[in-house]
C-alpha cells in the first residue's frame, strides 16, 4: 500500500517562495557590492541596481506578509503570480543593462518559472515561459537597436532563439519533474 504524500498548503508554499527570493535578494545584493569594490560597474548602474533590488524586495515583503493574512487561494494564487511578474521584470532589467544579448543574467528567466510551477498549472506554467522568452528578446533587441554595433545581428536571432529555448526547455523539465505534463488545467 502507498502513502499519499500530503502536498504543502498554498500559504505554506507562497511562504517558502518569498524567504527563497529574500536569500536571491541578498546574495544579488552581495555581488552588486562586489562589483561595485572592483570598478566594474558605474555608479549610475550601482544606484540602478540597488534600486530595482529594493523594489524585488519591497514586492517580495509585501506578499510575505500578506500570505498569512489571506485565507482566500485565488487571492494566493494571484499573489503568486504577481511575484513572478515581478521577477521576470527584474530579469528584464538586468538583461538590458547588462548588454542585451552579451548579459550574463539569463539564469534569471528561471526564478519566475520556478515561482509559478507552485501553483501546479501547466498553462500558467506555458504562459510564464511564453512571456520569459518574450521578454529577454525584448530586452536583447531593444539594447541592440539602443546600442548598435555592440554585436552582429546573426548573433542577437541566435542567442534569442538559443535563450528562448532554454527558458522552455527549463519550463518542460519543470512539468516533468512536478508531474504537470498531464493535468487538466
Amino acid at each position: 500500500m502507498t502513502k499519499k504524500q500530503l502536498q504543502p498548503s498554498s500559504s505554506l508554499l507562497l511562504t517558502r517562495v518569498t524567504r527563497t527570493v529574500f536569500f536571491f535578494a541578498f546574495f544579488y545584493g552581495l555581488s552588486i557590492v562586489i562589483f561595485d569594490s572592483g570598478n566594474l560597474i558605474t555608479r549610475e548602474a550601482v544606484i540602478d541596481r540597488w534600486t530595482l533590488l529594493t523594489i524585488l524586495l519591497v514586492g517580495n515583503s509585501l506578499a510575505w506578509l500578506l500570505v498569512s493574512q489571506l485565507k482566500q487561494k485565488s487571492v494566493k494564487n494571484l499573489l503568486t503570480a504577481a511575484l513572478a511578474i515581478g521577477l521576470l521584470l527584474f530579469a528584464g532589467f538586468m538583461t538590458y543593462w547588462e548588454r542585451g544579448m552579451a548579459s550574463t543574467s539569463t539564469l534569471f528567466y528561471v526564478l519566475p518559472l520556478l515561482v509559478i510551477a507552485t501553483l501546479r498549472n501547466r498553462h500558467a506554467l506555458q504562459a510564464t515561459a511564453a512571456l520569459s522568452a518574450t521578454t529577454y528578446a525584448f530586452a536583447a533587441v531593444k539594447y541592440f537597436n539602443d546600442f548598435f554595433n555592440e554585436g552582429f545581428r546573426i548573433q542577437l536571432w541566435g542567442s534569442i532563439v538559443l535563450y528562448g529555448g532554454t527558458i522552455f526547455v527549463c519550463a518542460w523539465l519543470i512539468m516533468t519533474l512536478t508531474d504537470l505534463r498531464h493535468d487538466s488545467r
